[in-house]
């Protein structure tokens, strides 16, 4: 046997030797050299892989090469769960149907200093739907990053009243028609060709204020007005605020719950100028009436229109969760060396964005259909309204001893007696014959008449 063959198979029996024995002292020093030292824990690893060595636990304990090497080969699950773990602590940026998403990408637009006002086709609420977030003057990028950016400018109104001619005016407006239906277009198309806000944004209930159980409705009506109370002071009078000709505050006030005056701990709300904050229904007993006067008006009509007080408690700001419009009450009130105001009035409707659901009735209910009835929605603070009525009605029915007539048939009854003296039971006659007419008509519309033969001709007639 030759020297080279010898050799190799001392080679052979020294890399099966390694493979199986734990490494030592002795064959630690034989290769001090770091290359060499890597190479063997590359080879070794690369074995382990292709046949799939079983070792004990001691075995890979003391060999840290061949314990790393296993664990990627028996468990490459374990991989996989800790990098999906620490991908997931990220949010994901595509959630059209998440309402607190879609206010966090509106917010970006209330900077007056990046964002003006535009058509309602091009609004920044339109553009929130879709992804997108204002990221400089005029300029929008979208929020998944998918490489999309839009610059939104368009040129200015211009009206003949201004000193322009008519034929000037009219090729403005035309101009500005077709850039807006230009920025509908890129709305949607500037997206990345794989960016998921190109095939779908919000609907159009992402707007809907969360108003539809009567509980959730008054107790943040109640979160509003105690935040406000902590700032009375600044607020400005009940006679300088305007209110939509619907509005009644003697009436809000008179169907507030007999339990509004009290904390969740049982004591009693503070006086208008405190600093505490109310929480939820009251345990103890609640008074029979509450005392109008004890009701801070000025903020219980502020706080039933959406507004409350800014986070920054040092100024006098009250702000807008829906549209994040923000008002300043300085405004609004005398100065402290006798001066007017800057405004004579605040009108709590009108001060908000045209698109906040709190007074824009297809923003909160809408669902945008073509065939829903406009006329029967309702915006945010007349929901909220309804909802102390409707809770009202529901505190005397529960107190009202058993067989005494409901709220609603008292108020019925005294809408059907009319100033002419007319006895109620004629008026029940009245309707009733009314209604069984309309029952007969009813039932000739849908009743099928067929058409009677002819009688036949007598036997003698017939030829």
């Amino acid at each position: 046997m030759s020297y080279a063959v010898e050799s190799k198979k001392r080679k052979f029996h020294r890399m099966l030797e390694s493979i199986s024995k734990p490494l030592t002292l002795e064959t630690a020093s034989r290769n001090p050299g770091p290359e060499s030292t890597m190479t063997t824990k590359n080879r070794t690893t690369a074995d382990l892989s292709i046949k799939r060595v079983r070792l004990d636990n001691n075995d890979t304990a003391e060999y840290p090469a061949v314990r790393n090497s296993t664990s990627k080969i028996a468990r490459p699950d374990l991989q996989r769960t800790s990098s999906s773990a620490s991908t997931s602590s990220t949010r994901p940026t595509f959630v059209p149907w998440d309402r607190e998403r879609f206010l966090e990408r509106l917010e970006t637009f209330r900077r007056v200093d990046r964002w003006t006002s535009k058509p309602a086709a091009i609004n920044e609420v339109q553009w929130a739907k879709r992804g997108w977030v204002c990221t400089d003057v005029a300029r929008v990028s979208c929020i998944s990053n998918c490489g999309g950016s839009v610059v939104v400018k368009l040129p200015d109104e211009i009206d003949e009243l201004d000193g322009f001619d008519m034929e000037k005016a009219q090729e403005r407006k035309q101009v500005r028609l077709r850039l807006v239906e230009e920025y509908q277009k890129q709305m949607i198309e500037e997206h990345g060709e794989n960016c998921p806000w190109r095939n779908r944004g919000c609907d159009a209930t992402i707007q809907h204020l969360p108003l539809t159980n009567v509980d959730v409705a008054i107790l943040g009506l109640r979160t509003r007005y105690s935040h406000l109370l902590q700032m009375s002071e600044r607020l400005p009078n009940l006679e300088t605020l305007r209110f939509p000709d619907s509005f009644d505050i003697e009436s809000l006030v008179h169907f507030l719950p007999t339990d509004w005056s009290q904390k969740s701990d049982g004591g009693t709300l503070p006086p208008s100028d405190s600093n505490e904050e109310t929480g939820g229904e009251a345990s103890a007993p609640p008074p029979t009436d509450l005392p109008s006067q004890d009701v801070n008006k000025a903020a219980l009509a502020i706080a039933l229109f959406g507004w409350d007080s800014s986070p920054d408690s040092s100024t006098d700001l009250v702000a807008c969760k829906a549209c994040f419009r923000r008002l300043g009450l300085w405004m609004y009130k005398p100065k402290a060396n006798g001066d007017r105001s800057v405004f004579d009035s605040l009108d709590v409707a009108a001060e908000h964005m045209d698109y906040c659901p709190w007074t824009d009735r297809n923003a909160q209910n809408g669902t945008g259909k073509a065939n829903q009835n406009l006329a029967s929605l309702r915006s945010g603070w007349e929901i909220v309204a309804e909802a102390i009525k409707v809770k009202h009605r529901r505190q005397e029915r529960s107190t009202a001893p058993e067989g005494s007539p409901r709220p609603e048939q008292k108020t019925h009854d005294a809408e059907v007696s009319d100033d002419e003296g007319v006895p109620d039971e004629e008026k029940k006659k009245a309707a009733d014959r009314e209604w069984w007419a309309k029952i007969r008509r009813m039932r000739q519309v849908w009743t099928h008449k067929t058409p009677r033969r002819k009688p036949a001709p007598p036997a003698s007639d017939v030829p």
